[in-house]
C-alpha cells in the first residue's frame, strides 16, 4: 500500500465535459462522456493505490460514461481482466453490461467486468467510490475461481459497511506516520469486504440466506477491529461477540473454503511484512513489529515469516535500507 499516491483532483472542483473525460481517462479508466445537460461533469476528489485496489472518490452530474470496445482495447491483458465496482453514496441510476440493465440507488455496489463492453448512467446528481481491481480478487474468495465467466455484472443492495472502511482508509492514510496500525491493515480487510459484497445472495427469491452473509460480513469485520489484539482474537471471542457459536463460524469459513486460524494468521503475516517495507516503520525492531501485529514470540513470529515468504523479516527489511 503506498500511501503517497493519495491526492487532491488536480483541477478544482468541477470540470467541464472536456476535462472531465480526460480526467477519467487519464487517472483512472478511459471512457466516453456524455452529460445529460451543459452543466460540469464532476469532480475527483481522492484517489489511492490500496495494495492492488484503485479507488477514486468521485462526485458526477447526470451523465453516461461508456468503456467502448476501443476503449478496453487500449488497456494491457492484465487490465482488461479487473472489474470495476462503485460504491454508491447518492444517486441513482443503472449500468449496462451483457445484455442486461441493472438499477442503482443510493447505498447500493454495482459491479462490471472490464472484458466487455458497458455503460453507466447517473439519472440524478451522485456521489461514490469507484474501485478497480483485479477479477482474482473476487474470484480467489469462490468456488468459480477458474472461470472468469461468471463475474457477470450485478448490483448489491442496502451496502452499508464498505463506505465507512473506505472513507476511513483514504482519510486515515493522510496521516502518514501518525496512521494506526489498524488503518494499515483496512487494505487488506478491504478486498475480503468486497469479495464477500459481490458473492452475496441479492435475489428477491432468497431472502432467508440474507442473515448468513451478513453473519460473514460481521465476522470480517470483528476481524478487522480486533486482528492485531492477541486477548480478543479467538474463534471463542469472536464468535461470542457476534452471538453465534463457534460451531456455526466455522461453517461460514468453512463453506468459502477458508479457515479461522490461517486467515487470521496469514493477514497478520502480510501486515508484518508491509510494515517491514514501509519507510514510515524502519526505525521500530523487527520485535516491535510483531508484537504491534498480535504476535506474541518474535522468534515464532520470524520461522512463520521465514515459511510463508522464504526469506527472513530481516532479509524482507534490507530491500528498504
Amino acid at each position: 500500500m503506498n500511501r503517497n499516491l493519495i491526492k487532491e483532483s488536480p483541477a478544482g472542483l468541477t470540470h467541464n465535459a472536456e476535462q472531465w473525460e480526460r480526467l477519467l481517462s487519464e487517472q483512472f479508466l478511459p471512457g466516453q462522456v456524455m452529460l445529460a445537460d451543459a452543466g460540469p461533469g464532476g469532480r475527483l476528489a481522492h484517489q489511492a493505490q490500496v495494495n492492488r485496489l484503485r479507488i477514486a472518490q468521485l462526485s458526477v452530474w447526470p451523465q453516461s460514461i461508456a468503456h467502448t470496445t476501443i476503449h478496453l482495447g487500449a488497456l494491457s491483458d492484465e487490465d482488461r481482466s479487473s472489474v470495476i465496482a462503485h460504491v454508491v453514496i447518492e444517486g441513482g441510476g443503472y449500468i449496462e453490461q451483457c445484455g442486461k440493465i441493472l438499477l442503482f440507488r443510493s447505498g447500493d455496489i454495482s459491479f462490471r467486468n472490464l472484458a466487455e463492453p458497458s455503460r453507466v448512467v447517473f439519472e440524478t446528481p451522485g456521489e461514490f467510490f469507484a474501485i478497480r481491481l483485479p477479477s482474482t480478487v473476487l474470484i480467489s474468495h469462490h468456488s468459480c475461481r477458474t472461470n472468469l465467466s461468471c463475474l457477470m455484472p450485478k448490483i448489491i443492495h442496502g451496502a452499508t459497511m464498505l463506505p465507512d472502511v473506505i472513507q476511513r482508509l483514504l482519510s486515515n492514510m493522510a496521516l502518514g506516520d501518525r496512521a494506526m496500525i489498524k488503518d494499515w491493515y483496512i487494505s487488506f480487510a478491504l478486498p475480503w469486504l468486497i469479495a464477500a459484497a459481490y458473492h452475496s445472495d441479492d435475489s428477491q427469491g432468497n431472502r432467508m440466506r440474507a442473515p448468513n452473509e451478513l453473519r460473514w460480513q460481521q465476522l470480517l469485520a470483528y476481524l478487522e477491529e480486533h486482528l492485531f489484539d492477541t486477548d480478543a482474537m479467538s474463534a471463542s471471542a469472536c464468535a461470542r461477540a457476534i452471538g453465534i457459536s463457534e460451531r456455526y463460524l466455522y461453517k461460514q469459513f468453512s463453506k468459502r473454503g477458508q479457515y479461522f486460524s490461517k486467515m487470521v494468521l496469514e493477514r497478520r503475516l502480510d501486515a508484518a511484512q508491509l510494515l517491514l517495507k514501509s519507510v514510515a516503520f524502519k526505525a521500530h525492531s523487527i520485535a516491535s513489529v510483531a508484537y504491534q501485529c498480535g504476535f506474541k514470540d518474535p522468534a515464532h513470529f520470524s520461522r512463520l515469516f521465514r515459511q510463508r515468504y522464504g526469506m527472513s523479516p530481516r532479509q524482507c527489511r534490507r530491500g528498504v535500507d
